[in-house]
This record gives C-alpha cells, sequence and structure tokens, in this order.
C-alpha cells in the first residue's frame, strides 16, 4: 500500500544586513514571512543573539508553527490530541557568491498549537559564522527551511519530539552537507569520482584510493615536493599510509579536489572523533589551513555536555584556539558543569590532558568569582539604595 501523499515547501528568509540583524538582544528575533502548508501557516525564527540567556553568542534557528490557514486548525488539533508530524532540515545558506551553507540535517517533531518550536539553540556561534560566511563587508544569508508534512493518522519514521519548543537530536559530528558544486569543482569531483586519468595510488587500511598528482600538488606545497621536488623517491605511483582511517582519507581527497567535506553520517562520539583527528592531523602534515578551520568549525557547532571534554582535548593537543574558547565558555556555566562532572568523563580528560582539565578548573572558577563580585556589587548598591532612602524620610 503506497504512503499517504505528503505536502512540502521550501521556507526562505534572507537577511541582508548582519550588522543591523546582530544589534538585537539576547530573545529579540526576526521572523520570515508566513508559507502555509498542510493547513497550516508556517515561519522560519532566527535569533540573532541567541534565543535563551545561555545561548548569548550564538545564533538560535527553528521552524514554528505561526497559525492555521483557517484560524482555527491548530487549535482543534491540539484539543483533539492530534500532532501535526513534520520533516524538516534548517539551512544557513551564503548568497554573497561562495556558495557555502550549514545544515542541521534531518529533524523530526511534533506541532500541536499556535507557537510550538523546533529547533536548535546553538546553530553556529557568530565568531564563527562570520568566519564562514562573510564576503566583503555585507552579507546576504538566506535562512532556509525544507520543510514536508505528514498527514493526518501517518507519522515520519523518525523519533518525533511532542510539542514546546526543543533541540532536535545533535547531528552527527561533523555532518557536514557539501553545497552543490559547479565550475572548476564539479569538474574535479567528477574527475575523483571516474579516475580517470590517475596516476598515483594510495593504500589506506587496506583500501585503495586513486588519485592525480598534479591536484593535489596544486593544494599541497607537501605534496608538490613529495611527487615533484628535488628529494621525490623514484617510484611515486604508489603511497602507503598507514596512520590514517580509510574513510578520513576520503573525506580528505575530497576537500582537496572541491574544498568541501563530503556529507558524513557518524553512528557515535567515538568515529566523530576519529574522523576529526585525522583530519586536524592531514591539515598540519599537507599544510591545509582550511581544512583545520572548516573541520573545527564543524566540530564547534557540536559543543553539549555529552561532546566538550572530548572536544576540549582534541583542542587541547591539535592546538584549535577557537574550539577550546568555546569548550571552557560552555563549561563556565554553572548548569553546564554540573551536568558534565555527572558523566564522570572528567577522568578521561585527566588522563589524556591534564594541562585541559586545569584550564577547566581556572574556568570554573573565574566565573563564579565574576558571579560574586556581581552579587557583591548589587548587595552594596541595595544597601546604598536604602540608606539614601532612609535619609530621604528622615529629612522631610
Amino acid at each position: 500500500m503506497p504512503p499517504p501523499p505528503c505536502d512540502e515547501e521550501v521556507l526562505t528568509m534572507t537577511v541582508g544586513s548582519y550588522s543591523e540583524a546582530t544589534k538585537l538582544a539576547n530573545g529579540s528575533c526576526i521572523k520570515s514571512a508566513p508559507v502555509h502548508v498542510g493547513g497550516h501557516s508556517w515561519r522560519v525564527v532566527l535569533y540573532p543573539n541567541g534565543r535563551l540567556v545561555g545561548t548569548t553568542g550564538f545564533m538560535s534557528l527553528y521552524l514554528q508553527m505561526d497559525e492555521d490557514e483557517g484560524g482555527g486548525g491548530a487549535a482543534a488539533a491540539a484539543a483533539a490530541g492530534d500532532d501535526v508530524h513534520v520533516v524538516f532540515i534548517l539551512m544557513m545558506r551564503d548568497v554573497g557568491g561562495r556558495a557555502r551553507y550549514l545544515t542541521s540535517g534531518k529533524v523530526a517533531a511534533a506541532f500541536g498549537r499556535k507557537g510550538d518550536a523546533c529547533g536548535n539553540e546553538r546553530f553556529v556561534s557568530r565568531e564563527h559564522f562570520v568566519e564562514f560566511f562573510k564576503s566583503g563587508d555585507r552579507f546576504a544569508i538566506r535562512r532556509e527551511c525544507d520543510l514536508t508534512i505528514f498527514p493526518a493518522g501517518s507519522r515520519p519514521e523518525l523519533g518525533a519530539s511532542r510539542r514546546g519548543v526543543v533541540q532536535p537530536p545533535e547531528p552527527p559530528v561533523l555532518r557536514a552537507r557539501a553545497p552543490p558544486l559547479s565550475g572548476l569543482h564539479a569538474d574535479l569531483g567528477r574527475l575523483l569520482a571516474t579516475k580517470e586519468g590517475a596516476d598515483v595510488e594510495f593504500e589506506v587500511g587496506g583500501k585503495i584510493f586513486a588519485a592525480h598528482k598534479s591536484v593535489l600538488a596544486a593544494q599541497s606545497a607537501v605534496f608538490k615536493e613529495e611527487f615533484f621536488g628535488p628529494t621525490k623517491e623514484k617510484d611515486t605511483s604508489y603511497v602507503r599510509i598507514s596512520d590514517m582511517h580509510p574513510e578520513s582519507f576520503k573525506a580528505l581527497l575530497h576537500f582537496m579536489y572541491t574544498d568541501s567535506l563530503p556529507e558524513m553520517t557518524m553512528n557515535s562520539l567515538k568515529e566523530g572523533a576519529v574522523l576529526a583527528e585525522d583530519l586536524l592531523i592531514a591539515a598540519g602534515r599537507y599544510n591545509l589551513k582550511d581544512l583545520k578551520s572548516l573541520t573545527e568549525n564543524k566540530l564547534c557547532s557540536h559543543v553539549g555536555v555529552s561532546t566538550v571534554l572530548l572536544m576540549l582535548a582534541i583542542a587541547e593537543q591539535y592546538q584549535c584556539c577557537k574550539m577550546k574558547k568555546m569548550c571552557l565558555g560552555f563549561i563556565g556555566s554553572r548548569a553546564n558543569a554540573w551536568a558534565i562532572i555527572a558523566t564522570n568523563d572528567i577522568e578521561n580528560l585527566a588522563r589524556s590532558s591534564p594541562s585541559a582539565v586545569k584550564d577547566v578548573i581556572v574556568e570554573i572558577l573565574d566565573t563564579r568569582m565574576a558571579r560574586s563580585k556581581r552579587l557583591i556589587k548589587a548587595f552594596i548598591f541595595a544597601c546604598c539604595f536604602q540608606m539614601l532612602l532612609l535619609v530621604f524620610i528622615w529629612y522631610f
């Protein structure tokens, strides 16, 4: 029996002035024009400086049920206990000429009443947003939402979250859907896929990868020296790499041919960490600064209670300053600190990176001292105000 038909639509919102958008305070948002799909009205909602107090410095991005077309369908659905099941993908796309975008991965959710929203409270940090998207002095960023509405009585296969503002399951580490390739990058991508004219083979973990010396040499001075330099070996048509995983090397080749990372789905945090470490090692070995920056940015977008200590250890080992700063800032929150301690991962961090543990302790103490100073100032101000009030009452 064929599945019931679904309604599909793409919601878009273009923000032409980044500087104006970032003037909005934490908790303030920008909404797209409503789009009617499946009998309901939907909007893309952007909080340029975060939705919650703890997300200041991040951009929060959501899909929101605005209202139904007739004005009462959402309320009736809520009263009947019938949720609207939705599968969607949130995306930030650069339309300034560099064809880059960030994506949330596929999310399934259930909406029951007007105002229900689902999205990511830490979609991207403002620091990494600027580095990833900035083109000259102005921005032209398109927020998109690829939306699918399932008919009543059916639901998507993915697990759905019921009602309210929620954060969807964290995307797998380093999940990044590459932008549609065009021009030279598209041609090089096809060349890598077809292996036509390949003149070098790499053996990695028992798997063979064919490539082109000239392409690799054009991207990396290290490969240029290895294949065409005066100290090259006699036979450069076969290279064995023993300290890298096959999937990581495949991603490395994809980056060198297309200047992007392929779409990758990690089955576990451990696999994601292995891939990240391999790419960071490769970035240093082959002098690929853009690869290190891209890998670091993807890791930063997935900082959370279950990942922050592992990412901090990686940042410490491979000198990823931005990621280390973000991890320590996340740990500095009192609520986050207690949740992280409860995971017992701090022992693993102490064994693998003792200096990082010291930084964690300093960050927590500095945060508490700053909070204490604010409380002391507030107490002194309150006391002074009360004294002035008493003087005023006594005098008059």
